[in-house]
């Protein structure tokens, strides 16, 4: 993976034409705090889709198919493997 965009608002919060022309297919998106909320907006934005499970639970909510659900160790593995990560 190139690099890891960690989301933690829901896409309406950014300029969809920023965000879009900013992200690669060979990136990845993880969505951490209120971006879980809105997993349907991101589905389409990379190949590798993560999502916090401990966000999932605090809110109540599953994991979009599309989306893995990760724990903060494997959120820590997928950073430590991607050449970069962006916070948004």
């Amino acid at each position: 993976m190139n690099t890891l965009h960690i989301f933690s608002k829901p896409l309406s919060t950014f300029s969809s034409v920023t965000v879009t022309s900013l992200i690669s297919d060979s990136d990845g998106i993880l969505l951490m705090g209120e971006a879980c909320f809105d997993q349907a907006s991101y589905q389409n934005l990379a190949s590798q889709q993560y999502v916090l499970s401990h966000c999932l639970v605090a809110r109540g909510i599953t994991a979009h198919p599309s989306f893995s659900s990760i724990s903060d160790v494997e959120w820590v593995t997928l950073i430590d493997n991607a050449k970069k990560s962006i916070t948004w």
